[in-house]
């Protein structure tokens, strides 16, 4: 009865090795809360208008004036009054002023609101694990959660981090890393941050790693893990099922290095103790885990 109740408690630790245990947070490149709930950057609604962007025009003395349209390629649009009007390379704000002051000599100081519906000059692409990547237009202020959603959602086999590419003010593409879990599971505000024209979303996938385990094991046979789990010999052991009541303490790897199969020794009771420090896996390991003769 002692080695059974043993053996149950040894189950229990090795669970909680598997599942209680939180991969380390990603590292951003940025510190949280500072560029990314603060960034002074242009968002979406001041960057620049551009050919193919679809904007909304408002006079609020006059609705007749109220107008939707695509700048052209020329970098022009059209209005009732005032005719053509150049808008390419000004901010909405910018072209508020310009519209205003063309509009002056019809209207007593228009009051004028242009509203950036859709950037089909500049994009934001998402790509790597989610449903449906590709491009997708602004839509007014559009944050990083909204980019992903409509990119039909993060798909299977993403990894743990997540990179937001986008040219900085020297001209140089600059990296932000975000904790897809901090983002999506803890909600962080921090982390949605506001996107701007040309921004590139990489949801890296995941790739799997295969770990081997024999021996005595409740399962043996091939476990499965993602790279960014960062799989340690309990976690593998726990998958597997935990030990047998037969198995010993000590467990032979067996591990490719340069080529050439080399075999390690461990005692993994010395591990649950925190006598020695759990081995980290590498794709491809095979585990074994030797019977007791006693």
């Amino acid at each position: 009865m002692k080695r059974v109740s043993s053996i149950a408690i040894i189950a229990i630790v090795l669970a909680s090795a598997a599942f209680g245990q939180s991969p380390a947070a990603a590292q951003s490149q940025v510190p949280p809360g500072s560029m990314l709930a603060n960034s002074a950057a242009p968002s979406a609604s001041d960057a620049p208008i551009g050919p193919r962007d679809f904007i909304e025009v408002k006079v609020f003395q006059d609705p007749n004036l109220y107008t939707k349209m695509t700048v052209t390629d020329d970098g022009r649009i059209t209005m009732p009054l005032i005719g053509k009007v150049d808008v390419s390379g000004l901010t909405p704000s910018e072209v508020e002023q310009r519209i205003k002051g063309l509009l002056e000599k019809y209207i007593n100081n228009p009051d004028v609101s242009v509203t950036v519906l859709e950037a089909g000059s500049k994009p934001i692409s998402v790509i790597g694990a989610v449903m449906h990547p590709g491009r997708i237009g602004i839509t007014g202020n559009i944050s990083l959660i909204q980019a992903i959603t409509q990119a039909g959602g993060l798909a299977t086999g993403y990894g743990r981090t997540l990179y937001v590419l986008r040219t900085a003010a020297n001209g140089l593409t600059e990296q932000i890393a975000i904790d897809i879990d901090d983002l999506m599971v803890n909600g962080n505000p921090d982390l949605n941050l506001p996107l701007r024209a040309n921004d590139v979303i990489n949801v890296p996938i995941d790739s799997s790693i295969n770990i081997y385990v024999l021996g005595e094991v409740m399962h043996p046979g091939n476990v499965q893990f993602r790279r960014s789990q960062t799989p340690t010999l309990l976690q593998a052991l726990a998958a597997a099922g935990g030990p047998t009541d037969r198995a010993s303490k000590r467990v032979i790897l067996k591990r490719v290095v340069a080529g050439a199969e080399k075999t390690f020794h461990y005692d993994f009771r010395k591990i649950i103790d925190g006598r020695q420090n759990d081995v980290v896996l590498l794709d491809g390991d095979r585990i074994v885990f030797a019977e007791s003769f006693f």
